[in-house]
């Protein structure tokens, strides 16, 4: 035997080995967001790093490693759920009909807020601070939801199943009292917000008579729209430690 066979194995063992690290970067990454919803749900958004470490099972430095701050962490929960609402508009525009979409988009939205309070935590810090990042980001969700709305009801509009003087920014305000409504109803039955969402959805309705109540007031544009997202409060609340208390 001249050996070579041996060498050969030898040399593959001691090459260096590809390490997926970006498969690995990803995982960490998931686990401490997931770990920081959980932490931030109960414990408030002043919930430290050494915590959400330690619900996510990982080191602390592979956390600190990822996310330098309890901010940066904020900010990736934000981009986490602006990419869920985007898949969810992504869903709605497919429904045959614009009804159909406005359905599942106001449905699934709520859903997933009522199962991520920590989300919806994130998401109310990052309105206090929009003069630093939330702008921008807004911008992004604002971007994505306005077309898709504007689209959905202008279709069901048309298609005679959504009354003629709604404009796509009511559906946004809905939405927000939506998202409170679920925080009031949570801590007694979880799922109470679907009773409120069909009131809401039969007064969406046309009738076929056209005797719809009229509207008092005329509907907020974009920039009443942004302007009320800045000096938003959350139901006159705010997160304390996993508490709430009036200001």
């Amino acid at each position: 035997m001249n050996g070579k066979p041996e060498v050969t194995a030898l040399a593959a063992a001691s090459a260096p080995q590809p390490r997926p690290l970006r498969r690995d970067a990803e995982r960490n990454r998931r686990l401490i967001l997931e770990a920081a919803k959980v932490v931030f749900a109960q414990r408030g958004l002043d919930a430290s790093l050494d915590e959400i470490a330690r619900e996510a099972d990982l080191g602390v430095g592979t956390v600190y490693r990822r996310f330098p701050n309890r901010d940066a962490l904020i900010d990736a929960l934000f981009d986490d759920m602006a990419d869920s609402i985007k898949r969810i508009a992504d869903e709605a525009v497919t429904r045959p009909r614009g009804w159909d979409g406005l359905v599942y988009f106001m449905t699934a939205l709520l859903e997933s807020q009522a199962h991520d309070k920590g989300l919806r935590d994130a998401l109310i810090a990052q309105q206090a601070h929009l003069h630093e990042v939330g702008r921008e980001k807004s911008q992004v969700i604002r971007e994505v939801v306005q077309p898709m709305l504007t689209d959905l009801v202008s279709r069901a509009q048309q298609e005679g199943e959504l009354r003629s003087d709604l404009a796509p920014t009511d559906i946004g305000v809905l939405l927000i009292a939506g998202v409170c409504m679920l925080e009031f109803t949570a801590p007694v039955a979880t799922e109470h917000w679907r009773r409120h969402l069909s009131i809401v959805l039969d007064g969406l309705r046309a009738r076929p008579d056209g005797a719809n109540t009229p509207l008092a007031e005329p509907p907020l544009d974009d920039d009443q729209i942004d302007a009320c997202m800045q000096g938003w409060k959350y139901s006159t609340r705010e997160v304390v430690r996993g508490r709430s208390k009036a200001p």
